[in-house]
C-alpha cells in the first residue's frame, strides 16, 4: 500500500507543473490538437518502455476494450480538452483548484457503485480538501463570474475525470497498469488529433517549435509517468485514497504558476491549499 501512496503522490508532483507550462503558452495551445499531441508523444514513450521491458501486450475482449475507450474518451480526453480550455481562460491555478474536484465525484461512484470502503480518515479528509479548493475558488468571485465559460469548462473536466477514474477501477480487474495506460493513451491520440487537425486546422508554423516544445514536456508528465502512476496507485490503493492524495496538485500549482506563469495567488489560495494539504496528510495517516 504504501507503494500506492509513494506512486500518487509523486504523479501529484508531476501534474502540478503541468498547468503552469500551459498557462505560460497558452497563445499556442489549440486545446484539442494539444491532447492528441501530447497523447501521440506519451503513447510512444510508454510503448517503447513496454517494448524494452518485455510486458504483454494482449488486448483484451470487446466488453473490456470498450470500456478502456470508453475511460479515455471521458477522462483524458474531453476532460483534459476541458481543463486547457479552462486554463485558457481562467490561468492555471484557478483552473486547477476548480478541476480537481473530480476527487468528490469519483469517491461518490467508488462508494455508491464499487463498493469500496469510505474510512474516517478519508471523509475527514476529503472535506478539508474540497474546503480548501471552495476558498480558493470562492476568493476571485468577481473574476468568476465574468468568466462563466471558464469556469463552466473547469467543472466539465471535473465531471468527466471522476467518471473516468471509477471506470479504470473496473477494467484493472482485466487488465494490467500498462497495457491500460497504453491503450487509453493510443485511443486519445488517434480520435482527438484527428479530431482537432479537423476543427482547429494545421498549428501556425511560426509556432510550431514552441508548440511541439510545450506538448513534449506536458506529455512526459501527465501522461507517460504521471497516468501510469496514477493507475497504479488506484490498482494499489484504491480509487478514493488515490483521488484525496490528488489533491496535492493544486498546492503545487499555487507555486508553479506564480513563478512559471506569472500568477499572483491571494491569500485565500494559500490558506485554501493550506486546507488542502492537510486533507490529504489526513487521509494518508
Amino acid at each position: 500500500m504504501l507503494l500506492g501512496y509513494v506512486a500518487i503522490l509523486i504523479a501529484s508532483v508531476l501534474w502540478g507543473l503541468s498547468p503552469a507550462i500551459i498557462s505560460r503558452y497558452r497563445g499556442v495551445v489549440r486545446p484539442v490538437t494539444f491532447t492528441g499531441l501530447k497523447a501521440l508523444i506519451a503513447s510512444l514513450t510508454v510503448f517503447l518502455v513496454l517494448l524494452h521491458q518485455g510486458v504483454s501486450l494482449e488486448i483484451p475482449g470487446p466488453d473490456i476494450l470498450f470500456l478502456i475507450i470508453l475511460s479515455a474518451l471521458i477522462g483524458p480526453g474531453v476532460g483534459d480538452v476541458c481543463f486547457v480550455k479552462s486554463i485558457k481562460i481562467l490561468g492555471g491555478f484557478t483552473s486547477v483548484a476548480l478541476s480537481y474536484t473530480y476527487i468528490f465525484v469519483a469517491q461518490a461512484i467508488a462508494v455508491t457503485f464499487l463498493k469500496e470502503f469510505m474510512k474516517t480518515s478519508l471523509v475527514c479528509g476529503a472535506v478539508l480538501a474540497f474546503a480548501g479548493v471552495v476558498l480558493v475558488a470562492g476568493s476571485d468571485s468577481s473574476y468568476l463570474r465574468v468568466e462563466r465559460v471558464g469556469v463552466a469548462y473547469a467543472v466539465l473536466a471535473s465531471i468527466s475525470w471522476g467518471v473516468s477514474t471509477a471506470l479504470i477501477k473496473v477494467t484493472l480487474e482485466f487488465v494490467n497498469e500498462a497495457l491500460l495506460t497504453l491503450l487509453r493513451l493510443t485511443t486519445i491520440f488517434v480520435v482527438f488529433l484527428s479530431l482537432g487537425l479537423v476543427i482547429e486546422g494545421l498549428p501556425a508554423r511560426s509556432n510550431l517549435k514552441q508548440l511541439l516544445a510545450v506538448v513534449s514536456a506536458v506529455a512526459v508528465l501527465d501522461w507517460s509517468f504521471g497516468m501510469y502512476l496514477f493507475i497504479y496507485s488506484i490498482s494499489s490503493i484504491g480509487v478514493s485514497a488515490t483521488t484525496v492524495a490528488t489533491a496535492l496538485t493544486p498546492t503545487l500549482t499555487t507555486i508553479t504558476t506564480k513563478f512559471l506563469a506569472g500568477e499572483k495567488p491571494s491569500m485565500k489560495h494559500f490558506l485554501g491549499v493550506l486546507m488542502t494539504s492537510v486533507g490529504i496528510l489526513v487521509t494518508i495517516f
